[in-house]
């Protein structure tokens, strides 16, 4: 599975990485509340559930309210257990301190007391929090005396924050594992949902290698009217070259009997004999290549660039013979082109006459080899290509400049055979010459 900038894995993997911690952290906020909540609910239970045991245990005498010393609970009797009571009369004053309380400083008490009413909050003593709960009620005498007092149990949080820390590690262990585990599972989901576009890749690099004439195989309903569409295009490419092919066929068929009827004459110069030789030449080839159904150029004995430059710029200064061009070659004899020779010369023919042409005085070529490839740099002194027509003029019937005659199809040519050398051309701005510059680079 691809995971490349700008790739579906890419993308999908990182808005999980983004929303899974949110996702996440929000359900670990809201379990942490949740248990909280519960903790708290249990502590008000049991403190309670004391305030009760108190009452129970509770004896009202005609001398005021009695309290056995052990209780039940025997943390009301440890001292320092962490559990303490006390009972208050309605003055505020302390009528009952459990054994546990025996060094602790009471708490503040409100006033009134409110019989009837209970109090759950939390509370902070010099020995630490503490959680608290007030029991406020009326006892009503034989003779019918109403006595209120205020039964108060306090709870240290000691115990309520080590459960919560502890609660809180295993909280965040289990949803970290589960972030791993849910990023996991997503990547296999994708990489199997992923597969049919994979499929795709390949079967489509078989198309552009002329393995397949179409795409094939069952892929998922989301992905079929894409498959579709495609296969139209494909069958409408192949359909409208095979039409090119043809046409380029019957124009260079048609041409072959005037050449040769030229040729045969015998009335031209030797310049005119040298460009109808060339003209044959290419029309020969351009059969040959209309006549082959492999995509792969036809690939002869090494081509010095040198010797196919020298040839073109022989003729090219015969006719721009009046601008007077100043041309300048840095080629090696060693440097070789590995293809056809009438591909060069078309080649370096339309890249050569653009530079003639536009360019004011001076026109520069180098051929060097650069690690496994053959660069070629023509430059000329010219107005140069807008930057933003440099990709415009490659296109067939484009042209830079509509005030120059042609027809705009010189560069598109050109870059059919570089691309079908697996080649590439570059546009720019010659740094010497100060005009247009077109860099060539084929792999050898």
């Amino acid at each position: 599975m691809s995971l490349k900038p700008g790739s579906l894995s890419a993308r999908l993997l990182l808005a999980s990485a983004l929303v899974l911690p949110l996702f996440l952290g929000l359900s670990a906020y809201l379990l942490d509340l949740a248990y909280q909540r519960s903790l708290l609910a249990g502590e008000r239970e049991r403190l309670n559930a004391d305030v009760y045991l108190l009452l129970a245990a509770a004896e009202l005498r005609d001398d005021g309210l009695v309290l056995p010393g052990i209780l039940a609970e025997p943390r009301f009797s440890d001292q320092n257990s962490g559990l303490y009571g006390f009972v208050y009369d309605a003055a505020g004053a302390e009528v009952w301190r459990s054994g546990s309380a025996a060094l602790l400083a009471p708490p503040a008490q409100p006033l009134p007391l409110r019989p009837g009413a209970a109090e759950f909050a939390e509370a902070a003593l010099d020995n630490g929090n503490f959680y608290r709960f007030d029991y406020d009620i009326a006892w009503e005498t034989e003779n019918g005396t109403r006595r209120p007092y205020r039964f108060s149990v306090l709870h240290s949080r000691a115990e309520a924050t080590a459960e919560l820390s502890a609660w809180r590690s295993q909280l965040w262990r289990l949803l970290g594992g589960l972030a791993l585990f849910l990023l996991a599972a997503q990547a296999l989901i994708m990489r199997w949902g992923l597969r049919p576009l994979q499929v795709l890749a390949t079967q489509l690099r078989a198309v552009e290698e002329g393995m397949a004439q179409t795409v094939e195989g069952d892929y998922p309903r989301e992905v079929q009217p894409v498959i579709a569409n495609l296969n139209r295009v494909l069958r409408s490419e192949r359909a409208q070259r095979e039409r090119y092919r043809d046409t380029l066929a019957d124009l260079a068929h048609s041409l072959k009997t005037p050449l040769a009827v030229l040729r045969g004459s015998g009335a031209g110069t030797a310049d005119a004999d040298e460009q109808i030789k060339r003209m044959d030449q290419i029309i020969g080839h351009h059969l040959q290549r209309a006549a082959a159904r492999a995509r792969q150029p036809r690939i002869d004995k090494p081509v010095p660039v040198f010797t196919v430059a020298e040839r073109l710029v022989a003729a090219l200064k015969k006719v721009y013979a009046g601008k007077s061009v100043r041309f300048t070659a840095t080629v090696r004899q060693d440097v070789f082109f590995n293809g056809a020779e009438p591909d060069l010369m078309e080649l370096l023919g339309n890249i050569l006459e653009n530079a003639f042409k536009y360019g004011r005085s001076r026109v520069s070529l180098a051929a060097t080899v650069e690690g496994a490839a053959l660069v070629i740099a023509v430059a000329d002194d010219g107005p140069g290509v807008p930057a933003d027509r440099e990709r415009e003029i490659l296109q067939r019937g484009a042209r830079a400049d509509t005030a120059q005659p042609g027809h705009g199809i010189g560069l598109a040519v050109a870059v059919d055979i570089i691309s079908a050398y697996r080649g590439s051309l570059a546009v720019g701005r010659s740094s010497e010459l100060g005009g247009a510059e077109f860099k060539i680079i084929l792999p050898l």
